[in-house]
């Protein structure tokens, strides 16, 4: 066995090298989901010139590629952190606060990016709660009320208002409580998942805890 084959497999390397794998996990899935959806979004509604939607295409990719390996790598490393600080042992809320720590570092600040993730993540989160809340019973259906004054044309200004984009603060705390409900969920409540989801994150935090060779630890997942 090489000298590289040896540290790779060494038990005493597994964590560090963890962290690696899902960075590189977290670089390769951001560019497998945004650049399909950036050169769809860009070719179907965009009306710039080629240069620009080609520029857009590339930069959308390279940031939702980024701010993922970002908060793969954060959220390993602050697990890991917190391991050792309580003795070799991992608590229930570890992943709660690793992934609230990493979602207000990297998804708090408010970009039109960030914004789609976090409302992807958030609305995981709340689905993962819902089914469980009616599993024995319906909830009451109320009927809905007539309106005291008619509503106002589909052309006309009251009906198509420009959007007003959220605070930075209180966006930074749903980012930052969203990404630590999913990662806590997922850890803890895995079978609540949504399994698109859930795919998604057993390939950015299961997958990269393994390996067998310098390739299937940089190259190919497996």
């Amino acid at each position: 066995m090489s000298a590289i084959q040896r540290f790779l497999l060494d038990p005493k390397n597994h964590d560090l090298l963890a962290v690696l794998k899902g960075t590189r996990n977290g670089l390769v899935y951001g560019v497998k989901i945004r650049f399909p959806h950036a050169l769809v979004m860009t070719l179907l509604f965009s009306h710039k010139s080629w240069p620009a939607k080609i520029k857009g295409i590339f930069t959308a990719t390279r940031t939702h590629a980024v701010n993922l390996a970002k908060f793969v790598t954060i959220y390993k490393l602050l697990l890991l952190l917190q391991k050792k600080l309580n003795g070799g042992k991992e608590r229930d809320l570890d992943t709660f606060v690793a992934g609230g720590l990493g979602g207000w570092w990297v998804f708090g600040e408010r970009t039109p990016i960030n914004e789609q993730i976090v409302l992807y993540v958030m609305s995981r989160v709340l689905l993962s709660l819902l089914p469980r809340l009616y599993s024995r019973s319906n909830p009451p259906k109320t009927p809905i009320q007539p309106l005291s004054h008619p509503l106002p044309s589909l052309t006309s200004p009251q009906a198509n208002p420009k959007p007003i984009p959220p605070a930075q603060v209180p966006f930074a705390i749903v980012a930052a409580l969203s990404w630590a409900g999913v990662m806590y969920m997922f850890r803890h409540r895995g079978e609540r998942i949504q399994p698109g989801m859930g795919n998604s994150m057993r390939y950015l935090y299961h997958d990269s805890e393994a390996w067998s060779s310098l390739k299937t630890l940089l190259w190919h997942n497996k």
